[in-house]
């Protein structure tokens, strides 16, 4: 089954949502168009409502907490509800969630896909107003752990009761994560991996990790995640290494998300179908001769971008959503 990661070059919500449709009527995802305004960026557009945060002047930074006091005030008085206010997603920040939402009415698509930025991304990438990351300051990680956790819940939610016999997939991209264990991520793989969990946990529905880089893959596996997406087109010799680790993770129920179509203008304008499939059966035979069962490989993989599309033109954005679902097509038929 083909997926997406989220973002597209688009500046109209509701083309965006019909292009996803088009292409993935049985897998589709809600857009987040970066382009169309800053509030729609990925450390943005899930930070709207929560107390001490200030957004303005392209710019977002965390006051010190408790200040104002009556916007912490607030947030105590209401997060403890299940319908909290604080975990739906504001309208302005997110037209593409709502627009898919409409376009979803009448249709019955098997699988729908929603995303958030990750927790550590976004605490390490979100400062407070003394230019230290949030993830640092107790009282801050505390309310946005929580708030996210929140915010992915009701994504599932809301999934559900317009297409109540849909499976959903909660996507947490954690770009930043593709610098664990250099010098600029002073973070343990016990924090990493208690952290993630605490976000994914209240799922009932299937979660995933987007990551588009190299990591410690093993480390991703011990997340109670379900999904797993890499950039399959630059960083497979990375994932390759864990292919015992992953071996186990597939037998046990877990998805492999390959991103093998490119999200990069130089690289896709000049890949085909049938360049990616040769590119893709390569390298799924690599992890069948380090031991993992090609049938189960073949089951329990989607087909998808490396990467967000915002950074393409709208042409090639639908490029690679074209080859994502032939290239799904393709693979479905390959002789395992």
């Amino acid at each position: 089954m083909p997926i997406g990661i989220g973002s597209l070059p688009h500046l109209d919500p509701d083309q965006a949502s019909e292009l996803i449709l088009k292409y993935f009527p049985a897998s589709p995802f809600w857009p987040q168009l970066p382009r169309r305004t800053f509030k729609e960026g990925m450390l943005v557009q899930f930070a709207a409502g929560m107390p001490g945060v200030v957004i303005g002047d392209n710019k977002i930074y965390f006051r010190l907490p408790f200040v104002p006091m009556a916007e912490w005030e607030n947030y105590y008085a209401a997060i403890t509800e299940e319908e909290s206010k604080y975990y739906s997603l504001d309208r302005e920040y997110a037209s593409g969630f709502y627009s898919l939402l409409e376009h979803l009415q009448f249709r019955k698509p098997l699988l729908i896909k929603g995303q958030i930025t990750g927790p550590i991304t976004f605490g390490l990438g979100v400062m407070d107003e003394k230019k230290i990351p949030i993830f640092y300051e107790p009282n801050l990680k505390e309310m946005f752990l929580k708030i996210i956790a929140g915010q992915a819940r009701w994504q599932e939610r809301e999934f559900r009761r317009v297409v109540p016999e849909a499976e959903t997939l909660i996507f947490f991209d954690e770009p930043l994560l593709s610098g664990y264990g250099s010098i600029s991520m002073n973070l343990s793989k016990e924090e990493i991996i208690s952290t993630l969990r605490e976000v994914i946990s209240p799922l009932q529905g299937l979660s995933g990790i987007h990551i588009c880089g190299a990591t410690d893959w093993s480390m991703v596996m011990q997340t109670g995640v379900k999904v797993i997406h890499f950039d399959a087109y630059q960083f497979f010799p990375n994932l390759l290494t864990y292919a015992p680790e992953l071996k186990e993770f597939l037998l046990q129920g877990g998805f492999l998300a390959w991103g093998i179509v490119p999200a990069e203008e130089e690289f896709i304008k000049n890949e085909t179908t049938l360049s990616l499939k040769s590119a893709l059966e390569e390298k799924m035979g690599l992890l069948v001769k380090e031991g993992v069962p090609a049938e189960v490989l073949q089951q329990n993989s989607l087909i998808s971008q490396s990467c967000g599309l915002a950074s393409l033109s709208p042409a090639m954005a639908e490029k690679a959503l074209q080859l994502s679902r032939e290239l799904a097509e393709e693979m479905r038929q390959a002789p395992y």
